[in-house]
């Protein structure tokens, strides 16, 4: 088979990463900080925290909270700082878990939610942001880059323009964490990071890194014992324990700890050049297919390592299932969890067929992949 669906999931866990699963699961393995045997399961964390905020230039690690993922994560931060009446501002790009929270809260009447149009490449002005903000402005809430388009968008610059207006910011990592390089700035507030992307860790892992403003001001989503401060029956306010409520995924903890240090030694640039290099093959080769159109910018610059196609002739899902039967390469078809993506990009209700490359991705691979649209 040839694995062609990175933006869903990395689908194998490097034999480094293993080896310490291995080795923990062989053993016993306890709560947290609720038994003094526990220890190691809070040095894992702590290390986690560590490798994380090390790679997302958080600082401090205790701002590293883990969740079941980024869809949690976006969850907990976008309910947990708006407030009734605000204006909420986020891009016609996002996936839906971020579109979803803020649809629920503006149908509700709790929110007033604008969308900041893109362009049909999924690019995005940064004077949109500028002129959209209000005084009542709360949250502005943006994808890294398009999990449909692969465009990256000017988070940096919105964000500085926001932060500066009194507003928060919440980042959708979940494309971007791990294989573009990027520091946190003084004004995002909230980086939401998938585990099973990027970072190459567990399914059912992530988090988000919280800046100091905003943890101060966000509200717990999830409310439980924390270990610390039980004689309380309020949530303690300290990091990490504020938005860490019930028992760990400590297994899921350790894989990302592991993978995340693996991913620092190699250089998170190695990865994004390696991953540019067959971005920019495949975006070459479909030049001389002329009945697949892609969707994107088309830069490799300004792109992460995915492809939309609509293919002439062919259903999305049917193309998708051909070049998987004929010849075992797996990519996903449909509207893939944006359809305000896909409706910016002209190509709703049908989808395309997306094709998206990681750290495991060879040249041969991309070759077979462009034979095979070339076949259809």
């Amino acid at each position: 088979m040839i694995y062609a669906n990175y933006a869903a999931t990395t689908p194998a866990l490097s034999e480094t990463v293993l080896e310490e699963l291995r080795e923990y699961l062989g053993g016993v393995h306890l709560n947290a900080g609720r038994n003094l045997e526990g220890i190691e399961e809070t040095t894992i964390a702590l290390r986690a925290r560590n490798a994380i905020a090390a790679l997302l230039g958080a600082g401090d690690p205790l701002r590293v909270i883990f969740t079941s993922g980024a869809t949690a994560a976006l969850n907990m931060a976008i309910r947990g700082l708006v407030r009734p009446g605000d204006h909420v501002l986020a891009t016609s790009v996002e996936h839906n878990a971020t579109a979803r929270p803020l649809q629920a809260l503006a149908k509700s009447g709790a929110i007033e939610l604008e969308w900041l149009q893109c362009e049909r490449d999924g690019s995005l002005a940064v004077r949109k942001v500028e002129k959209a903000l209000r005084k009542n402005t709360r949250l502005v809430v943006m994808s890294h880059a398009s999990n449909v388009l692969g465009t990256i968008l000017p988070v940096s610059e919105c964000f500085e323009i926001a932060g500066a207006r009194g507003a928060f910011t919440v980042l959708d990592m979940a494309q971007t964490a791990g294989v573009l390089p990027w520091a946190l700035g003084k004004h995002c507030d909230v980086a939401a990071f998938a585990g099973h992307k990027g970072l190459c860790a567990l399914a059912g892992t992530g988090g988000f890194v919280v800046s100091e403003r905003a943890a101060g001001q966000m509200q717990p989503w999830l409310l439980g014992g924390t270990g610390s401060a039980s004689h309380s029956l309020d949530m303690p306010d300290h990091l990490p324990d504020r938005f860490e409520p019930g028992t760990q995924n400590t297994v899921g903890i350790l894989s990302l700890a592991a993978s995340v240090e693996e991913i620092l030694r190699a250089g998170v640039e190695n990865v994004r050049q390696r991953e540019r290099a067959c971005l920019a093959r495949f975006i070459a080769g479909l030049r001389g297919i002329k009945k697949a159109k892609p969707y994107g910018t088309l830069d490799p610059n300004r792109s992460v390592a995915v492809v939309s196609l609509a293919i002439q002739g062919y259903d999305a899902g049917e193309a998708s299932a051909l070049l998987f039967e004929r010849r075992g390469i797996i990519t996903r078809s449909g509207q893939h969890c944006a359809p305000l993506a896909h409706k910016t990009a002209g190509t709703s209700p049908g989808g395309t067929v997306r094709f998206s490359f990681g750290r495991e991705t060879t040249e041969a691979e991309i070759d077979a992949m462009l034979d095979a649209l070339s076949e259809l």
